[in-house]
């Protein structure tokens, strides 16, 4: 059921809507997880009413791992702030390119260590690889206990090679070295900025990265007002949950409290 302000609790965002932002994770937050995740759609009601907030609020933006590109075509909203890659890539409107946050050297560190590490095994143990530019992912969903192990082989080589690894649902991240990932993502947005009030949305553990430098940003006094969405997932992180003001288990049910905020608008 589709809940609209004053009832919704993002109605919050309304109370100033010159200092609040909007945020939201793509992938299991705006869309569900799929085994390809080239597959995976934003429903274009979301994309609609993600649009028609951004003309009325100081910031709508997707924080997400996907490269900033692929994001905005998935969501199909022009008027809105892409960080991708983790953070490593801010694609702002009206941009065609996105500004990379980290170059030379320490952004092909991770391609090369899947150039060099990269087997037919990888291939046999179902492992598919995305490759993210500065990030390498290698997805396994649908595989099974053995892939699983597999990967961790790769992680604990990746690791001993000074790379960062990080897990998501059914994916492992390969990740340059001293990278903020969503955390730095929201810092930046918000630093130096207007925004005052924040709605973050998410369900993974790279969400609740942005959460707790959130939380650290408000604690801080950089931000006055804080909700946070989780939307439940198995294999997403107990913590998450935790810190949550409002869970939901779908992205459908996010995507219900979006939609009837920008109904309540006219």
């Amino acid at each position: 059921m589709t809940m609209s302000s004053p009832d919704s609790p993002l109605s919050v965002l309304f109370a100033e809507p010159e200092v609040s932002a909007l945020m939201s994770d793509i992938d299991g937050t705006l869309c569900r997880i799929v085994d390809r995740p080239e597959k995976a759609k934003v429903p274009q009601r979301a994309s609609e009413c993600l649009e028609k907030l951004s003309t009325e609020l100081a910031c709508v933006a997707c924080v997400t791992g996907r490269p900033a590109l692929t994001a905005r075509r998935m969501v199909g909203a022009p008027n809105l702030i892409y960080f991708g890659n983790h953070g490593l890539e801010l694609l702002s409107p009206g941009d065609e390119e996105p500004r990379m946050t980290l170059e030379g050297d320490e952004a092909e560190r991770v391609a090369k260590f899947v150039a060099k590490n990269d087997s037919p095994h990888w291939v046999s143990a179902k492992i598919r690889l995305e490759d993210k530019g500065a990030i390498q992912a290698l997805h396994f969903r649908g595989a099974g206990e053995r892939t699983e192990i597999f990967v961790r082989g790769i992680a604990d080589q990746a690791e001993a090679a000074g790379l960062v690894t990080h897990w998501g649902r059914k994916v492992l991240e390969l990740r340059p070295p001293d990278m903020a990932g969503k955390a730095g993502a929201v810092e930046e947005i918000i630093t130096g900025s207007k925004i005052r009030t924040v709605v973050f949305a998410g369900d993974d553990q790279t969400d609740l990265d942005a959460v707790k430098k959130l939380y650290k940003l408000r604690d801080d006094g950089q931000i006055k007002k804080l909700l946070v969405t989780a939307v439940a997932s198995e294999e997403g992180p107990k913590e998450l949950i935790e810190l949550a003001d409002i869970v939901v288990q779908e992205p459908d049910q996010w995507i219900d409290l979006i939609e009837g905020l920008a109904e309540s608008r006219g």
